[in-house]
C-alpha cells in the first residue's frame, strides 16, 4: 500500500508539473513580448517616443488590459505598477507639451520601465528554479523506498552504520526477551518501609501527638482512594465521544508513535463526524470489554534512527488500538500527576529545608531584623521550579496537553561517541558504594535529628508568619526565575538542568565554599524495566487486579520486526515498555516517584531533579549527596534496573576551581558530569563544549550531507536540523550564568563546524569555503544560475526562497545582552548584604527596646542589648527573605534570566520597512510578515540583513511570485520529520 508520503509526493508533483507548464509558457510569453517591446523602443529615436513604446509593451507583458487607449485596473495582480503606467501615461501627455521636462527625467522614467521587465525576467527564473528544485527533491525521494517518512537519511555508511544498527537490535532483543525475577515481597516490603514514614517533629510541637508516620499514611491511605474513584470513573459508559477523539488524536499526531501514513489518516479521521462517531462505538465496546482485550497474534516493531545516532525500537499497532491505549494512557496519566501532586502537597509528607529554621531562630529575626517574612527566597523559588518542571514530569497536567521538540533537538548521545574503538574515549566507571566505601546506614534506622531550639512550639507569634507547610504552590507568587519555569519538553527541562546546577555552583561556591553533584542516567530504562516491578509497584499504590492484568497483558506484546521473514514467528515481550507509549510513561513515573521520595527523605529534603529517568542531584553538602547516591542504588538493587556507566559521573567545584575531593567522597561515582555535547569541567566550575565529540558529530554530518546531495531541498533540510538545530541544542543555551565566553565559545564552534565542512584544504584553514558557496557552486553546476543572491537562500519558503537556517544570527544577536562575568552579581551582593546589615544594625541601635519587647509579645532573647553578629544575620541566606534590593534571590533570577535579543531596527521609510509592508495580504506567512512588529527576531535580522540586495534583484521580498508555483505545499512536505 502506498504511504501518505508517496500519495502526497504524487499530489505535489502532479501540481508541481501543471503549475510549471503554466510556468513555462507564461515565461516564453513573457520573454517574446520583451523582446519585442525593446526591440521596438529601440528602433524609436525620439525619447517620448521609445517610453510609449516601453509603456505599451510593459503592459503587454504584464497582462495588463487597455481599452480606448486606457488600461482597465485591479485585472493584472500588479498593482504597484499599474499605478506607475497610469502616472506615466498622464505624464508623457505632459511631456509632450511641456519644454520643462527635462531629458534627465525622461531616461529615468524608461530606465524604471526597462528595470520592470528585467525584475520580472529574474522572478520567471527564479520561479524556474524553484520548481526545478522541488521536481528534484520529489525524484530524489522516489529512489528512497524503504520509509514513509518525507526525507529519508543513510544509517548504513559502510560497515560501522549497518554493524550499530545491527548491535542495536541485539542489545535490545537481549533485553526485552529476557526475563528478570524480581521478588514481589521484596519490592513490597520496601515500599511500606518507604510510606511508613518515619518520626519527626522539627518544627513541630511534640505534645500534639504529631508524627510524620501518621501523615505519610493519610496521604497514601488518600492515594489509594483517588485511584480506586478513577478505575470506577472508567467503569462508566461512553468513555469515548467525537470531543474525547479530538484530543486523543491530536495527542498521537503529535507523539513520535506514529508513521507519517498513519498519521495523515488520524488528520483524515478528525475532519469526519461519522467515522469520529462509528469509532467511539467500537472503542467504548473495546473498553467494555477490558478482560478480554489483547494485542492480537503479533505487534510488528522497527528501528528508527535518530539524529544522535541511537536507534529506538518502536512498535507499529493498527490505529484503533493506538487511539485506545492512548486514551487509557493520559486518563491514567493525568490521574496520577494529580495523585502525586496531592500526596507531596500533604502537611509534613513531602520534606523541605525550610522547615530547618528553628523556631527561636525565628523569634530572634523577629526582634533584632523586624521581620516578619519568609518569602521570596533560593529555596522556596527552586522548590516551585521542581514542582512546576520536575515532579513526575512525564505524568499530564491536563488531557490536552502537548510536548513535542523541533527537529533535531536531541540530546547527543556521549554513550555512542565513548563507545567509538577510533576515539579512544575512556568508559566512565560507577563506584559502587557497597565496595568502595564503608556500610552505609539502614535506610530506615536513622531517624531524623531533632534540633534542641525546635522543641519549643513553633506556632507561636513567631513561628506564624513563617511558613512552615511545605507547599510553595499554595501562596507564593513566582515572580522569580520565571525564565525556567514550566519547560515546554523533556529537552528544555535537560538543557534547563544545566542552568541550576551553574546557577548553584556559583553561589554555592561562593557562600558554602563547595558544590558536589552527580549526574546518572537509567541504562536503557523502558527496555529494561522488569514486569514484576511495575506491577507491584501499580498494586501497592492500589491499582486493582482488573486493570494490573490489563496492564500486565499490554507489556508481554507478541513481538515480530518488520524486517523479518514471514516465517519468524512473534515473540512476547517477558521485560520493559514499548516506546513512545503514554502507559508507559506512566509505568516509569510511578516507579520512579518512589525513588523521588525516598532521596526527599533520606537527604532531608533536598532535591532529585529528575527528567524522566535522567538524574541530578548536587548540594553544598556532600554528605547530602552521598545519601543521594545511597538511595539511588539501594532503589536499584530492589527494582531490577541499572545506570549507564557512559552517563554517570560527579565532581566537587571549590572557591579555586579545583577539584581534589574525590579521595573524600569514595562513595560517589566517578567520571565526568555530562549532557550533550558539555562537560562540567571542575577546573573553571563550568560547562564547556567537547570539541572532540563535536568532531565526531562533524563527521556523521557530513556523511548525512553526502547521502542528500541529490537534492537541495533534502540537503537543506538535513543542514538546518543538524548542523543549527542539533547542534545549537547541544551546546547549552546563553544564559546569564554561563556567561558571554559560553556564546563566544558557541560561534566559534559553529564557524569550525562550517569550515571543516566545507574545506577543500586538509588542515582545515579558513578561507571563504561555507555553506552559501556550497549552496551556490552545487546549484550553479546543475541548473546554470550563477550571481545568486544570499538572501535567496535564507528567505522563508512562502516567498520563494530555500529557508536555510542560520546559527550564528540569534546567538550574535544575543551575545551583547549577556552578562559578562557572572560572578561580579555575587560581589555586588556581597557588598549589598554588608551595607543592609549596616543599616539594620543602625536602625536597631536607635530603637526604643522596650516598645520592641512589647511588639514581640514579651520576647527578649539574653542578647537583646546587642544587636546580632554578621554570621547569625547570614544564617539563612538561602531559606529567608532578607528585604534588600540585590538579595541573593535576585542574584540566583538573574543568574538564570536568558537575555533579550537586540532589537533590529528598520527606517519606517526605508526601502526594507517599505517591502514588508508591501506583503500585505499574502495570508499565512510565516517568517517575514506584513508587520514588522509581528516578526521574531530572527525575521527582522534576515529582513535587513538580506532585504535591500533581495529588493535591488526581485523589487520585493517576493522571489516568486505568489500563485506560481505550489509553495505552501512544498512548505508543507518540508516540515515533515526527518528519517534519519
Amino acid at each position: 500500500m502506498a504511504s501518505s508520503n508517496t500519495e502526497f509526493s504524487q499530489m505535489l508533483q502532479h501540481i508541481t508539473d501543471a503549475k510549471l507548464d503554466e510556468l513555462s509558457n507564461k515565461r516564453k510569453i513573457f520573454l517574446s513580448h520583451k523582446a519585442a517591446t525593446l526591440e521596438k523602443a529601440q528602433a524609436l529615436n525620439s525619447a517620448i517616443d521609445k517610453l510609449h513604446a516601453l509603456s505599451n509593451g510593459v503592459k503587454l507583458c504584464f497582462g495588463i488590459p487597455v481599452a480606448d487607449v486606457c488600461m482597465i485596473r485591479d485585472r493584472s495582480g500588479a498593482g504597484n505598477i499599474e499605478i506607475a503606467l497610469a502616472n506615466l501615461d498622464r505624464f508623457l501627455k505632459q511631456a509632450q507639451y511641456d519644454p520643462s521636462i527635462s531629458p534627465d527625467i525622461l531616461d529615468r522614467w524608461q530606465k524604471s520601465l526597462v528595470e520592470y521587465l528585467d525584475i520580472q525576467t529574474v522572478k520567471y527564473e527564479y520561479a524556474t528554479l524553484f520548481a526545478q528544485l522541488t521536481m528534484e527533491w520529489l525524484s530524489a525521494s522516489k529512489s528512497h523506498p524503504l520509509s514513509d517518512q518525507d526525507v529519508t537519511m543513510s544509517d548504513d555508511f559502510g560497515e560501522a552504520g549497518g554493524s550499530e544498527k545491527i548491535d542495536s537490535r541485539k542489545r535490545w532483543e537481549e533485553s526485552v526477551f529476557t526475563s528478570v525475577e524480581r521478588d514481589p515481597d521484596t519490592i513490597t516490603n520496601f515500599l511500606e518501609e518507604l510510606f511508613k514514614g518515619t518520626v519527626d517533629n522539627l518544627g513541630q510541637d511534640i505534645a500534639e501527638g504529631w508524627d510524620n508516620t501518621r501523615n505519610v499514611g493519610k496521604a497514601l491511605q488518600s492515594l489509594r482512594k483517588r485511584v480506586s474513584a478513577f478505575e470506577n470513573s472508567l467503569a462508566s459508559p461512553s468513555q469515548f465521544n467525537t470531543a474525547t477523539l479530538s484530543w486523543v488524536i491530536t495527542g498521537l499526531v503529535q507523539s513520535d508513535l506514529l508513521t507519517e501514513q498513519k498519521r495523515a489518516v488520524l488528520r483524515d479521521f478528525q475532519n469526519n463526524y461519522i467515522i469520529l462517531k462509528e469509532l467511539a462505538d467500537v472503542l467504548n465496546m473495546r473498553l467494555a470489554a477490558l478482560h478480554a482485550w489483547s494485542w492480537g497474534t503479533e505487534v510488528p516493531v522497527e528501528q528508527r534512527r535518530h539524529i544522535n545516532g541511537s536507534y529506538q525500537i518502536c512498535v507499529q499497532e493498527d490505529l484503533i488500538q493506538a487511539i485506545f491505549l492512548q486514551y487509557l494512557g493520559v486518563r491514567w496519566s493525568v490521574m496520577f500527576k494529580e495523585a502525586f501532586t496531592d500526596f507531596k502537597k500533604t502537611k509534613n509528607v513531602w520534606k523541605s529545608p525550610r522547615a530547618k529554621i528553628s523556631a527561636i531562630d525565628k523569634k530572634r529575626r523577629q526582634f533584632f531584623l523586624d521581620c516578619r517574612r519568609d518569602k521570596p527566597n533560593i529555596q522556596i523559588t527552586k522548590e516551585r521550579i521542581y514542582q512546576r518542571g520536575y515532579f513526575v514530569s512525564q505524568l499530564l497536567n491536563h488531557e490536552q496537553q502537548a510536548r513535542r521538540c523541533e527537529e533535531g533537538e536531541e540530546e547527543a548521545d556521549f554513550a555512542t561517541f565513548a563507545a567509538e574503538p577510533v576515539l579512544k574515549k575512556k568508559k566512565v566507571k560507577v563506584a559502587m558504594a557497597g565496595k568502595r566505601a564503608r556500610k552505609a546506614p539502614s535506610y530506615f534506622e536513622e531517624k531524623l535529628g531533632v534540633d534542641s531550639d525546635d522543641e519549643a512550639s513553633g506556632e507561636g507569634s513567631a513561628g506564624g508568619q513563617f511558613d512552615d507547610y511545605h507547599d510553595p504552590d499554595e501562596y507564593y507568587d513566582d515572580s522569580f526565575a520565571n525564565s525556567v519555569m514550566d519547560p515546554p519538553n523533556q529537552m528544555q527541562a535537560r538543557q534547563n538542568l544545566l542552568l541550576l546546577l551553574s546557577a548553584d555552583i556559583l553561589i554555592g561556591t561562593r557562600i558554602h565554599g563547595a558544590v558536589t553533584c552527580f549526574r546518572s542516567q537509567y541504562e536503557s530504562w523502558n527496555p529494561n524495566l522488569p514486569h514484576t516491578a511495575i506491577l507491584t509497584v501499580l498494586s501497592f499504590l492500589g491499582v486493582s487486579k482488573k486493570w494490573t492484568s490489563f496492564f500486565e497483558r499490554f507489556l508481554r506484546a507478541p513481538l515480530k520486526f518488520v524486517d523479518d521473514n514471514n516465517h519468524a514467528e512473534p515473540r512476547f515481550r517477558q521485560r520493559g515498555t514499548p516506546e513512545s507509549h503514554v502507559l508507559s510513561e506512566v509505568f516509569g513515573e510511578t516507579i520512579l516517584f518512589c525513588l523521588d521520595f525516598l532521596v526527599n527523605k533520606e537527604t532531608d529534603g533536598q532535591l532529585l531533579w529528575r527528567v524522566h529517568d535522567d538524574l541530578w542531584f548536587w548540594s553544598s553538602d556532600e554528605q547530602a549527596c552521598v545519601k543521594a547516591w545511597q538511595a539511588i542504588e539501594k532503589f536499584n538493587e530492589i527494582m531490577g534496573v541499572s545506570l549507564s556507566t557512559a552517563k554517570t559521573g560527579s565532581a566537587q567545584i571549590t572557591p579555586d576551581k579545583t577539584s581534589t575531593a574525590r579521595e573524600n567522597s569514595p562513595v560517589l561515582p566517578s567520571g565526568q558530569i555530562r549532557w550533550g555535547m558539555l562537560y562540567l569541567n571542575p577546573e573553571s566550575g563550568r560547562f564547556e563544549i567537547d570539541q572532540e565529540m563535536v568532531d565526531h558529530h562533524i563527521e556523521e554530518l557530513r556523511r548525512q550531507l553526502q547521502d542528500k546531495k541529490k537534492s537541495i531541498f533534502g540537503w537543506i533540510q538535513a543542514w538546518n536540523s543538524y548542523a543549527t538545530t542539533f547542534f545549537t541544542s547541544n551546546f547549552g543555551k546563553p544564559v546569564n550564568c554561563f556567561g558571554r565566553e559560553h556564546v563566544d565559545m558557541m560561534l566559534q564552534t559553529h564557524e569550525r563546524i562550517q569550515r571543516q565542512i566545507f574545506s577543500l584544504e586538509a588542515d582545515g584553514g579558513k578561507h571563504d569555503r561555507s555553506v552559501i558557496t556550497y549552496l551556490r557552486d552545487t546549484i550553479s553546476s546543475r541548473f546554470g544560475i550563477s550571481s545568486i543572491p544570499d538572501g535567496f537562500f535564507f528567505l522563508p519558503i512562502d516567498l520563494g526562497g530555500l529557508e536555510l537556517s542560520s546559527s550564528f544570527i540569534n546567538l550574535v544577536g544575543l551575545r551583547d545582552s549577556v552578562i559578562g562575568n557572572p560572578e561580579t552579581l555575587l560581589d555586588e551582593f556581597f557588598e549589598a548584604e554588608r551595607d543592609n546589615y549596616t543599616l539594620l544594625k543602625q536602625r536597631f541601635d536607635a530603637a526604643d527596646k522596650e516598645r520592641k519587647v512589647a511588639l514581640n509579645q514579651g520576647f527578649c532573647p539574653p542578647d537583646g542589648d546587642q544587636f546580632m553578629s554578621f554570621d547569625e544575620y547570614i544564617r539563612y541566606r538561602e531559606l529567608l527573605d532578607y528585604n534588600f534590593s540585590g538579595q541573593l534571590v535576585e542574584v540566583y533570577d538573574k543568574l538564570l534570566q536568558r537575555p533579550t535579543q537586540e532589537f533590529i531596527e528598520c527606517d519606517h521609510h526605508g526601502p526594507v520597512f517599505r517591502a514588508v509592508s508591501e506583503l500585505d495580504g499574502q495570508n499565512s506567512l510565516t517568517g517575514i510578515k506584513p508587520s514588522w512588529g509581528e516578526m521574531n527576531s530572527y525575521w527582522r535580522w534576515v529582513a535587513q540583513l538580506y532585504g535591500p540586495e533581495i529588493i535591488d534583484r526581485f523589487g520585493g521580498f517576493n522571489i516568486v511570485d505568489p500563485g506560481l508555483l505550489p509553495i505552501g505545499l512544498v512548505g508543507l512536505f518540508r516540515s515533515g520529520r526527518v528519517n534519519w
